[in-house]
């Protein structure tokens, strides 16, 4: 505002300064033309002559005020001493200036010269300066905005990753710290002799050794996607064999929590080209999510239709929801909603930002229907290649 306002002043003080400079122009080209209007006179008398008079002094102020570069729409009358100026030309819009033409004793008259005040005129002699220094400003001001932009990207960005990292240590601790307490009980020689200690506690290392296993692989793929070097690997398979396989694997969890999964398979045709890896992974994924975003029981049903040559899978939960403004973030990468318990939930914030890259990997689409307290629906369109 500051600058604009320092720019504002400029443009009146030199659009000021350029009149001045013009009215002092025209002064010294007045002396100029009395000069040679009485040069004129001296040669060739016309005394009472007004049609004389004018033709001359109009072709002298017109060879005056082209040499100084000073041409703009004029008008002048010549008078004598006692005689009044043009009234109706002495306003605003005019410039009214007054010479003395002393030729001799007996011719003594006055010049009354009007110029037009155009001040587009006085205007374009400053406009590429105007223009020039607008546009600076301009610049700067974008780049201002810019950088701030990009100061608050940055900050977010350290914001959000010093999330992931408190998130992750705790990820990692919890198993760290489980198999670290199972191995230092299988040391024990009481524990080694005791053959049904010794499997419990050799089950706990083994699926905690797998949940870091997971946790790492979710951060790698995540990795392989962004530099570029994830791969696809196309199949053909059955869509609906492989939920059942995800749904299978889960189960166990949904009942220990006094849930249900139910299928609802209304496709007719469920082969499709896909990578069956990270289709798994999708699907487990999602449920996985509406486990753990469930205050309740959590009833999770899954459902495949045609649609537009291809097929949509939506996956229903009644978890907690997510408020309206967060659908388009919430596949973002580390973005977690902050609504509800979603912050008293472990977690990366890259679950749904991995959903969505393979799905778009396979020129899918992926849209999300919630409300708060309603549930969710997540829906995934794949065309047949």
């Amino acid at each position: 505002m500051g600058v604009l306002i320092l720019q504002a002043f400029w443009i009146t003080d030199s659009y000021t300064e350029r009149q001045a400079h013009f009215k002092e122009h025209i002064y010294n080209v007045l002396n100029e033309v009395s000069k040679d209007y009485c040069k004129n006179y001296l040669q060739d008398s016309f005394i009472n002559m007004p049609s004389k008079e004018n033709s001359v002094m109009d072709s002298i102020l017109i060879a005056k005020l082209n040499q100084v570069q000073e041409s703009t729409s004029f008008q002048f009358q010549i008078s004598d001493h006692n005689e009044a100026a043009n009234l109706k030309l002495i306003t605003e819009d005019y410039f009214h200036f007054s010479e003395e033409l002393n030729c001799e004793k007996n011719y003594s008259k006055t010049l009354h010269l009007y110029i037009l005040n155009d001040k587009f005129y006085f205007l374009g002699s400053i406009l590429s300066w105007v223009i020039i220094s607008s546009l600076l400003i301009i610049v700067s001001i974008v780049a201002l905005f810019y950088n701030l932009s990009f100061m608050n990207r940055q900050k977010k960005m350290a914001r959000i990753k010093s999330d992931f990292i408190s998130n992750m240590t705790h990820e990692l601790k919890t198993p760290i710290a489980t198999i670290s307490v199972a191995s230092e009980m299988l040391m024990k020689d009481k524990i080694l002799d005791d053959r049904k200690k010794s499997i419990r506690y050799t089950t706990i290392i083994h699926e905690e050794n797998l949940r870091l296993k997971k946790l790492v692989e979710r951060v790698m793929q995540i990795a392989l996607f962004e530099n570029g070097t994830m791969r696809i690997n196309i199949k053909e398979f059955d869509i609906h064999k492989s939920i059942e396989q995800s749904v299978n694997a889960i189960k166990m969890i949904v009942d220990k929590r006094k849930g249900s999964i139910s299928t609802k398979f209304e496709a007719n045709s469920s082969h499709y080209q896909l990578d069956p890896s990270h289709f798994s992974n999708i699907i487990t994924n999602l449920m996985e999510n509406a486990i753990k975003y469930s205050k309740e029981a959590p009833h999770i049903i899954i459902n495949t239709i045609d649609y537009s040559d291809g097929i949509m899978i939506s996956v229903a939960d009644n978890g907690i929801g997510i408020e309206k403004k967060y659908h388009e973030k919430i596949f973002e990468q580390f973005f977690r909603a902050e609504t509800g318990d979603i912050h008293n939930t472990k977690g990366f914030g890259l679950g749904l930002y991995y959903v969505r890259r393979v799905v778009e990997a396979h020129g899918g689409i992926i849209k999300l229907h919630s409300n708060i307290d309603e549930g969710s629906r997540f829906e995934i369109y794949f065309p047949k290649l």
